[in-house]
C-alpha cells in the first residue's frame, strides 16, 4: 500500500495521497488540518474505511452520508427527477402528495426509520382506503426506494417483501361501454369536444396518452393513416401503431388548426373533465349508470373501443394487439359482456339444426322422427339393417370355417355395433 501525507506549496493544510492494496488508482484527498498528528489520524481512518468498503464490510460513503440526510430532501430530488424524465404532471403530483403523507404518518425521517412492519401497521389503519388505493401507496413507496437504490444512496428496498392486497371483485365501480348508437350521439352533440371523444373511442388511447399526443404522431399523409404512439407516453413504455378509421381521419383533417407545427400538442388546452363529460352525456340522453350499476367516465371510452372490436367480430389476437394489452385476460376485462353478439352467434348453430327435434307433448324424441329421421342418420342404410349384418354376409365360407373352429353354429356371428360418436 502506498501512502503519503504532504503540504502543497503555499498551502497550510495537509493532503493525503494513497493507493489501496495493489490497485492502479492513486487517490488524492484533502485532510483539512495543519496539524501533522491529526492529519496522520485522519489519513489512517480514511484508508481503513476505504479498505472495508472494498471488502464489503462497510457501506460506501455515499450510502452512509445519504442515511444521515432527511428523507424529505431525497423525496424532493426524486420528484424533480420524475419531472425531468417526462412523467405526466398528474402522476408527479399524486406521487409527491402520497409519499409526503406516508412519511409523515409513518414517522419516517431518515432511511433507517423505514421498515416493512411500519408500512403494514399504517396500511391496516386505513379503513377508508380501498385495496387498490393501498396498493398505489405501496407502488409509490417502492418506486421511491428503488430509485434510491439505483442512485447508490441505499443498499436495498425494505418494502420489497410486502405483498399487494387482493383487489379482485372489490372494485369501487365498474365501467360500461357505450353502444355504437350512443357513442355517435355523444360525438355529434359535443361540438368542439367531439375530437377527443372520437380519438378515445376509435383508438383506445388512454387519457394521459391523448394529452401528450402531438400532430407529428398522427400520420394522415400515409396511404394507410395511423397514430404512431411514442413509447415514452404509453403506460407500458412500448411504442405502437394504431390504424385510423375514415370518420376519425376526416375529423382530424377538418379540426386541425391552421399554422400548427408538428411538435404542437393536439390538445394544448387539455381534455374534457369528468364533470364536462357527465354534462355531455346527460345532454345527449345517455344515462351515466345502466341497470347493472356500471358507470361511464372518460376511461370507459377505452372500454367502448375494445367492445366495438368484439361487436364487429374482430379476432381475439387482433383485439389484444389493438388494445395494446400484454395478455388476452386484460382485453376480456375491457370488453363489455353486453357488446358480445351472443344471439347472432347462436343463430349460426340454429341454422344447421332441424326445425323441430322434440315433441311438445312428451318432451322426448317424436316416434316418427326417431324412426325415420335421426335413426337413419346415425345408422345409414349402407348394407346394414339396424346394426345387424345380413345373413349372406355372415354365412360366407371363410366365416363358416371360423365358426366351426370356434364351435359356433353357421350364420350366427354376433354383429359388431357401429361407433356413432355418442
Amino acid at each position: 500500500m502506498y501512502k503519503r501525507i504532504f503540504k502543497q506549496k503555499g498551502s497550510r493544510v495537509y493532503r493525503l495521497r494513497y493507493r489501496v492494496g495493489n490497485g492502479p488508482k492513486v487517490y488524492d484527498v484533502p485532510l483539512h488540518t495543519p496539524n501533522k498528528e491529526l492529519a496522520e489520524i485522519k489519513a489512517r481512518q480514511l484508508i481503513d474505511e476505504h479498505e472495508k468498503e472494498l471488502l464489503g464490510l462497510l457501506p460506501s460513503k455515499l450510502v452512509r452520508n445519504s442515511a444521515q440526510r432527511p428523507l424529505s430532501d431525497h423525496l424532493t430530488e426524486f420528484i424533480s427527477d420524475l419531472g425531468e424524465r417526462g412523467r405526466c404532471k398528474s402522476h408527479v403530483v399524486h406521487t409527491k402528495c402520497r409519499l409526503e403523507r406516508l412519511l409523515k404518518e409513518c414517522d419516517w425521517g431518515l432511511m433507517g426509520d423505514i421498515s416493512a412492519d411500519g408500512f403494514t401497521k399504517w396500511r391496516s389503519q386505513q379503513s377508508k382506503f380501498s385495496a387498490k388505493t393501498c396498493n398505489e401507496y405501496l407502488g409509490h413507496a417502492n418506486a421511491f426506494l428503488n430509485w434510491l437504490v439505483r442512485q447508490g444512496r441505499a443498499l436495498h428496498n425494505p418494502l420489497k417483501v410486502i405483498s399487494k392486497l387482493e383487489v379482485c371483485g372489490k372494485e369501487t365501480f365498474k365501467r360500461r361501454a357505450l353502444s355504437l348508437e350512443m357513442f355517435w350521439r355523444l360525438v355529434e352533440n359535443s361540438g368542439k369536444r367531439s375530437l377527443p371523444y372520437l380519438i378515445a373511442g376509435f383508438t383506445g388511447l388512454r387519457r394521459g396518452e391523448i394529452k401528450q399526443l402531438r400532430w407529428a404522431d398522427i400520420r394522415l399523409e400515409d396511404q394507410q393513416p395511423f397514430i404512431d404512439v411514442r413509447a415514452e407516453i404509453t403506460k407500458s413504455k412500448k411504442a405502437a401503431k394504431i390504424p385510423l378509421v375514415p370518420p376519425l381521419i376526416a375529423a382530424l383533417n377538418e379540426k386541425r388548426p391552421k399554422g400548427t407545427k408538428p411538435t404542437d400538442l393536439v390538445f394544448p388546452r387539455g381534455l374534457p373533465s369528468v364533470k364536462t363529460l357527465t354534462k355531455d352525456l346527460t345532454a345527449c340522453g345517455i344515462p351515466i349508470k345502466d341497470e347493472r350499476g356500471y358507470r361511464v367516465d372518460f376511461h370507459a371510452l377505452r372500454h367502448t373501443f375494445t367492445s366495438l372490436l368484439a361487436t364487429v367480430g374482430i379476432s381475439e389476437l387482433a383485439r389484444v394487439k389493438l388494445a395494446r394489452h400484454s395478455e388476452w385476460r386484460m382485453t376480456d376485462r375491457y370488453t363489455d359482456p353486453q357488446s358480445l353478439p351472443l344471439f347472432s352467434e347462436m343463430e349460426k348453430l340454429a341454422s344447421v339444426l332441424p326445425s323441430s327435434i322434440a315433441s311438445p307433448k312428451s318432451g322426448f324424441l317424436g316416434q316418427k322422427q326417431a324412426k325415420t329421421g335421426l335413426k337413419k342418420e346415425l345408422y345409414p342404410d349402407n348394407g346394414y339393417n339396424n346394426n345387424v349384418l345380413p345373413s349372406n354376409d355372415l354365412s360366407m365360407a371363410d366365416h363358416d370355417f371360423d365358426d366351426d373352429l370356434a364351435g359356433a353354429r353357421g350364420g350366427t356371428r354376433t354383429p359388431m355395433r357401429l361407433s356413432t360418436g355418442f
